[in-house]
């Protein structure tokens, strides 16, 4: 028989979790709280860590978007080999013409089915019109999120899977941007990445989070807990205790839109700078692997839509009158060094009458814009004669 001081203890603790289970179960239905659970099924959990890019995409999963604002709820499929879409042979089969599309998050398709990408659009398009022999691969993500991260991953990976035509979708409100969070961790003789990792973020749980994570998404069962989460939000609201670390914000996040304004545009320079350099350095992988390639370039909603700005939390915004400054000064570069671009700014302004091509409160291209995108393509790669033996 245990002594009277062994079953006082064990009534004791027994009672202690009988209250943190009644004081538990009471948060989260009076007052539920945001735990990692919930947080991560609000996150877009598709990535994978990379060995030479910040991160790349998971493969043979289903991953889900979510826009908590309800622009959206739907799934993303990514194949055996990383990428979104249906599966490919990694040997191009003879007759087949290919085309790399690579891109961030707009490329990937937030936000939208498979089957409404403008990379899925570009070939079933081209399929319609008789062209059954041309694929399209949806390198979006796959290939990392910056254009530095699309020039190391073509040179390692892409060339391989043989493209014809290589695509860069260069979102213009943040791929410049984006060389405020990339690290160049190794170069070669001419200044190239050879390795590139992020400064601020890091791949956990196939989601990218911050490197300076909140204490109390830290512990596994903890995190989890409803009563864990009020207790600590309510310490560090009342008393600052268990005060969490600064996000680590980039130079772009901090000054989101600034790119879009003349007077702004300056303090990205070292970026800019980079862009060229990277968007040059594909160019010459390309002509010197007899590969055709052109540069899309897709517009921020808040250049064509003032009244969208208002869905950022920055002061930057495009100027009135002026509102394709990046795209225009960009296109000087582009026709200095011999680049092939697609302004998609030009085709969204003139389609206006077709309905808004973004999501409401969500930055990504809708289905009407990711069709937008793919039927210029289409024309632009007809008109080129880049779809020419």
């Amino acid at each position: 028989m245990p002594s009277k001081t062994v079953r006082r203890m064990l009534i004791l603790f027994l009672s202690f979790f009988i209250m943190l289970f009644i004081a538990e179960f009471t948060v989260r239905k009076v007052n539920p709280q945001i735990t990692f659970i919930s947080a991560k099924t609000l996150t877009f959990d598709c990535f994978a860590k990379d060995d030479l890019l910040p991160f790349t995409l998971q493969k043979n999963y289903s991953c889900t978007m979510m826009y908590y604002l309800g622009d959206f709820n739907t799934k993303a499929s990514l194949n055996s080999q990383g990428y979104r879409g249906r599966e490919f042979s990694p040997e191009k089969r003879p007759g087949v013409k290919r085309i790399l599309v690579l891109g961030d998050s707009v490329t990937f398709g937030h936000g939208v089915a498979d089957e409404f990408t403008y990379p899925f659009q570009t070939e079933k398009i081209l399929h319609n019109d008789s062209l059954e022999n041309i694929e399209v691969i949806n390198a979006g993500y796959a290939a990392g999120f910056s254009p530095d991260s699309y020039y190391l991953y073509l040179k390692e990976r892409g060339l391989k899977l043989k493209p014809d035509i290589v695509l860069i979708g260069l979102f213009v409100l943040n791929d410049i941007n984006d060389f405020s969070e990339t690290v160049w961790e190794k170069i070669d003789n001419e200044g190239l990445p050879l390795k590139i990792s992020s400064c601020c973020k890091t791949v956990d749980w196939k989601i990218i989070r911050n490197k300076h994570f909140s204490i109390k998404y830290r512990y596994p069962i903890l995190r989890d807990s409803h009563l864990f989460i009020l207790l600590i939000d309510t310490l560090q609201k009342k008393f600052g205790w268990f005060g969490d670390p600064a996000y680590l914000l980039t130079k772009g996040e901090q000054r989101h839109g600034c790119v879009l304004q003349p007077s702004c545009i300056h303090i990205f320079y070292p970026e800019e700078t980079k862009l060229k350099k990277t968007l040059s350095a594909i160019k010459k992988i390309t002509d010197e692997n007899q590969i055709k390639m052109a540069l899309v370039m897709i517009p921020g909603d808040m250049q064509l839509y003032s009244a969208a700005a208002s869905k950022y939390n920055s002061p930057y915004r495009a100027e009135p009158g002026n509102e394709n400054f990046i795209q225009k000064r960009l296109a000087e570069f582009f026709n200095s060094a011999g680049i092939t671009y697609l302004d998609l700014y030009k085709v969204f302004d003139q389609e206006r009458g077709r309905g808004y091509p973004y999501f409401v409160n969500d930055a990504h291209l809708n289905n009407l814009g990711n069709q937008l995108t793919a039927e210029a393509i289409v024309t632009f790669l007809k008109e080129r004669n880049y779809l020419n033996n």
